[in-house]
């Protein structure tokens, strides 16, 4: 489901928004200061119209009082020159002759300006959020996590054998290629996430607010889309995509981490045989994990299978199963430990993993409470 308002995630995105409502309402100031007034619970509008307007760096507050001051200035250079000289040319001899913070202002057109804004952001072949702003955006949402205590995911993604459209197609083919997949990823995730051109036919999602399960429902969406598109116009060779997922802080301590992880996904997906999306390989060990060996039932959606457990920790188990489990579902385990009663637990599942001798490795993290969950724990590592 699409957000109705986009959320800024940083100071450089929020002013790209304000450039778009200062171009559209350059000769309806009145209507401007509305909706500026408006957009104050999205973010620092007055930090952000003044950088925009003057290249000068305020607080929020800071730059609040100076607005004031800026519209105060406006009125009395109406009734001094009975006519109205608008707000850019009341915030000029504002900063210029009043508060003097510029000394050689330059007068740039608005469109410039966002343009030029604008091309340090983006790539210019895909018009997606580029390398470098891809690289910093993870710092800033593990950070805004942390704050609001929520989980967040990243994508990488790369078409699969690219060369051999280059090749054999041409450069200006696989150019269209490269634009037809940055435009099918943007369609796939919401307005709040970040889709941008890691590398050549890279490409990377920031999925914010979005757990393990979500962002490997995003990925698997982008995968499809990009395999039905390409199938249908029988592109030879075939085009496909293939991805890795990880998320904080299951996965990671942190952004860097975060993308390491994330980068493994994608390397297990390639050595899987390409066109398919592989979650990071495990979570991140916070707790010590112990053998385990119990019979398990395991029942989801009306269907029921017979498990092992193969360790246990106190953020879960992890057993092995013949036939996988959908990622994110809720299962309800029933367990016979080799001594004592049986126990009858919820979980939910974090991990599905092929493993070479057939079968699958599926982590189940507990969503019984907390006191019974350990106690569970403890029971079946120590029996």
């Amino acid at each position: 489901m699409r957000e109705a308002v986009k959320k800024p995630k940083d100071t450089v995105a929020f002013r790209q928004s304000l450039l778009k409502l200062l171009e559209a309402d350059a000769p309806h100031e009145e209507r401007l200061l509305a909706g500026l007034e408006r957009r104050r619970g999205e973010g620092p509008v007055y930090s952000s119209l003044l950088y925009i307007l003057t290249h000068l760096s305020f607080s929020e507050a800071e730059a609040r009082r100076h607005w004031k001051r800026v519209v105060a200035h406006r009125e009395r250079l109406r009734l001094a020159l009975e006519r109205d000289v608008g707000l850019r040319v009341a915030l000029l001899d504002y900063f210029v002759n009043v508060n003097r913070e510029l000394r050689n202002p330059k007068v740039i057109e608005i469109s410039i300006y966002e343009r030029t804004e604008r091309s340090a952001l983006t790539d210019g072949l895909t018009g997606l959020y580029n390398h470098a702003y891809f690289l910093t955006a993870p710092r800033r949402e593990v950070q805004r996590s942390t704050r609001h205590r929520l989980r967040l995911s990243v994508i990488l993604l790369d078409l699969d054998d690219f060369k051999k459209v280059n090749d054999s197609r041409g450069h200006v083919e696989g150019d269209k290629v490269l634009m037809k997949a940055a435009a099918l990823v943007q369609e796939s995730v919401r307005e709040i996430d970040v889709a941008a051109r890691y590398g050549g036919e890279e490409f990377g999602v920031i999925v914010t607010d979005t757990d393990r399960a979500g962002a490997h429902v995003v990925a698997e969406r982008i995968r499809r889309r990009i395999d039905e598109h390409f199938r249908r116009r029988r592109m030879s060779p075939p085009v496909t995509i293939s991805g890795g997922v990880a998320t904080w802080p299951d996965d990671a301590a942190g952004a860097d981490e975060l993308l390491r992880r994330a980068d493994e996904g994608l390397y297990r997906a390639k050595a899987a045989g390409k066109n398919c999306i592989t979650l990071a390989a495990g979570e991140r060990r916070r707790h010590p994990r112990l053998p385990s060996r119990h019979a398990v039932t395991l029942s989801s959606s009306g269907r029921a299978a017979t498990a092992r457990t193969k360790n246990v920790s106190q953020g879960g188990l992890l057993l092995n199963l013949k036939e996988p489990v959908p990622l994110g579902s809720t299962v309800s385990l029933v367990i016979r430990p080799s001594e004592g009663p049986v126990m009858g637990l919820r979980g939910e599942v974090v991990r599905v993993d092929a493993i070479g001798s057939g079968g699958y490795d599926v982590g189940v993290r507990l969503l019984t409470g907390r006191n019974r969950a350990g106690f569970a724990l403890r029971r079946l590592s120590s029996s």
